[in-house]
């Protein structure tokens, strides 16, 4: 249980985190994902040399504003199908050789996919999808990626139906792997902006997920392990910080940030079709087009008015408890 109130996620330094669902096609379809995930309706595949100049136009703002470290996350769909996906990520690497890039990815292309293009990833969070995944591969492709990131973590959604079954495969994950970051997610409703938290009926399901949140261990050296300047952390009422994973946040249910400031220019989101917006929550409007104007984007500080905040890139970003707010939550129905 936390002791403590929540009263702030903070940032040590000033960062950027470029969020970008590239695409929404996925060769998974999961039961409990919204269609809009993964029907592949929006493929994004623009032009490569625009996307690329408008983000370094965005690069560029936010440098003349002091902010020292950028984040690149890309998600989909599965964004390791994209077209776009390597050249840009190649171009990133180039003109900014220590910016994070991270990829949320199913971890279905083979081994030999990853090696190829490894030096390019920081960052890898490898959701297991127990009814579409084939464990042997996304086990394989785990030990060989488990020292050679500066992190990866294994996300396993934990379906309903099948509970017990993902629980024994990330057991089996923490046998097999010399390195791991075990990340035990419960699900939403659906995967898609508005959802709800899923409720587990069994109990004995719910008193998992209260003590099993996230699990780690390294047992032999890593040497990709590096400071990034990109991280967040978790201030409580009498001070103490942590480092902030969403997950813990979610787990913990202190995902409510209704009247908080948060800072929510320090978070671009690209949506599949291109337009841009300042996170992923929608509370900033589109404020751009990644292959048209992004003059619009930039540093931001707003009241949020949301009920709860469910993504995992929104929830790290830097915000505040404001005592003196008086705003009510829309979306609570």
């Amino acid at each position: 249980m936390v002791s403590k109130k929540l009263v702030e996620i903070k940032a040590p330094e000033k960062y950027l985190s470029i969020t970008w669902q590239v695409n929404n096609f996925c060769n998974f379809s999961c039961t409990y994902c919204n269609p809009g995930n993964w029907i592949g309706d929006s493929p994004n595949e623009g032009n490569t040399e625009k996307y690329i100049a408008n983000l370094d136009k965005i690069i560029s703002r936010y440098k003349e504003r002091d902010y020292k470290h950028f984040k690149f996350f890309f998600s989909g769909g599965e964004p390791t199908a994209w077209r776009n996906f390597i050249p840009i990520c190649e171009h990133l690497k180039e003109v900014l050789p220590d910016c994070t890039i991270a990829v949320n990815t199913n971890l279905s292309r083979p081994k030999a996919w990853w090696e190829k293009h490894l030096h390019l990833f920081d960052d890898v969070v490898a959701s297991f999808h127990v009814e579409q995944a084939k464990k042997e591969q996304y086990a394989e492709t785990s030990i060989f990626l488990c020292d050679k990131l500066n992190y990866l973590s294994s996300k396993i959604l934990l379906h309903d139906e099948r509970f017990w079954e993902c629980v024994a495969f990330g057991e089996h994950l923490k046998k097999v792997m010399p390195n791991y970051f075990i990340e035990w997610t419960p699900l939403y409703d659906e995967l898609s902006a508005n959802a709800g938290p899923w409720e587990y009926k069994d109990k004995k399901k719910e008193e998992f997920i209260q003590q099993h949140s996230v699990e780690q261990e390294e047992t032999i050296e890593n040497p990709h392990k590096r400071e990034s300047g990109t991280a967040s952390y978790t201030v409580r009422e009498d001070g103490a910080e942590a480092v902030c994973t969403s997950n813990n946040v979610i787990v913990d249910r202190e995902n409510f940030f209704t009247g908080w400031n948060c800072d929510i220019g320090d978070c671009v989101f690209i949506s599949p079709v291109g337009e841009v917006s300042l996170a992923s929550c929608g509370l900033s409007g589109v404020v751009g087009h990644i292959l048209d104007d992004i003059s619009q984007v930039g540093p931001k500080t707003i009241t949020c008015t949301k009920f709860h905040c469910m993504c995992g890139t929104d929830i790290i970003i830097p915000k505040r408890f404001n005592a003196d707010s008086e705003v009510i939550a829309v979306g609570t129905d």
